[in-house]
């Protein structure tokens, strides 16, 4: 199993590992099943980018840091039904949400650590809602390195799933952070911890953030770990930026937009290259990515030319060089 560009999608050599759906989370492809041509042209029409696949190069290869599908699915359909509820100015009900946000941190307590599904492997217009799911599992996994409790995770995970909500009462980006604290801040039911989780993620840590340009520790820890989250998320989903590169770019803004703690428990719960990766290492033999073992940017590579798998942790002089798309070019 492994994920790939749709554009690299093989019908003779490959069949989905996961199913696609459409925004009424009905089923278009299952698992199983390959690609017509026909299907094809319609799945990239509604924002399709990323397939999961299986097939001769993935033999062996399993997801093990990717949330079950059924879970993230039922979980952007919780958000969904939040959000509708706001469009229609009715009240949120935030006992349907709590349960998700438990859902998701079993999720991410079962794991070492966590690979996203993009949004762009479902239709576009559920994009917002599988953000915010995406958003609180990056989040719950900074908060699980950080060490919070599980009344802070709950807190942090509910904050998380809502930080966006305020795109639903305007469409002035620099005004959605404030819409949704009020909003939010207006339910008895949500704490005013998590209600400036929306206020504060777009806020940074040098003062040049919005929408009131708050500086270092005025800034909440946890909508620091919203922004962070938030960030790599559109990278990973919105631009297809590779893993590895998302992670640099994070660093590279470490005490500039985010706090240097919050950007160190980053880095040690995401993986640099997920399971599928195809990569080039510096004494230029090629690769993929089999498994992730003992530390989350050295994987375990099964090598071209080569009968067992490399251990990057256990080879010091051996690095990854370049990540490829599925035709090494």
């Amino acid at each position: 199993m492994r994920m790939i560009s749709i554009l690299e999608y093989d019908r003779k050599s490959m069949q989905l590992a996961e199913p696609i759906v459409d925004y009424r989370k009905r089923v278009l492809l299952a698992s199983g099943s390959t690609i017509h041509p026909k299907y094809m042209e319609k799945l990239i029409q509604i924002g399709i980018r990323y397939i999961i696949i299986e097939d001769a190069k993935s033999v062996g290869i399993t997801l093990d840091e990717m949330i079950d599908m059924p879970t993230w699915i039922d979980a952007i359909t919780s958000v969904e039904t939040a959000f509708e509820r706001v469009k229609k100015q009715q009240e949120l009900v935030i006992s349907e949400l709590q349960e998700t946000v438990k859902k998701l941190i079993n999720e991410v307590l079962q794991r070492k650590a966590i690979f996203l599904i993009p949004t762009s492997t479902i239709d576009q217009k559920l994009s917002l809602y599988a953000h915010a799911v995406n958003v609180t599992l990056i989040a719950l996994q900074i908060g699980r390195k950080l060490n919070l409790n599980q009344l802070q995770l709950n807190s942090l995970g509910l904050g998380c799933l809502l930080h966006d909500i305020g795109k639903l009462l305007t469409n002035n980006h620099t005004l959605h952070p404030e819409k949704g604290y009020q909003l939010l801040k207006s339910n008895r039911e949500i704490s005013l911890l998590t209600s400036h989780i929306a206020y504060q993620h777009h806020e940074a840590f040098d003062g040049s953030g919005f929408p009131r340009g708050l500086k270092g520790k005025d800034i909440l820890e946890f909508a620091q770990i919203c922004s962070v989250a938030n960030d790599y998320e559109n990278m990973i989903s919105q631009e297809g930026v590779q893993p590895h590169e998302a992670i640099e770019r994070i660093m590279a803004l470490s005490e500039k937009k985010y706090s240097h703690a919050v950007v160190l428990s980053f880095t040690n719960g995401i993986i640099s290259y997920p399971p599928g990766t195809h990569i080039r290492l510096n004494n230029g033999l090629f690769g993929i990515v089999t498994r992730i073992d003992s530390h989350l940017h050295r994987p375990i590579v099964k090598v071209e030319g080569i009968s067992e798998e490399v251990d990057l942790s256990e080879q010091s002089t051996l690095l990854i060089e370049k990540v490829y798309n599925d035709d090494l070019g």
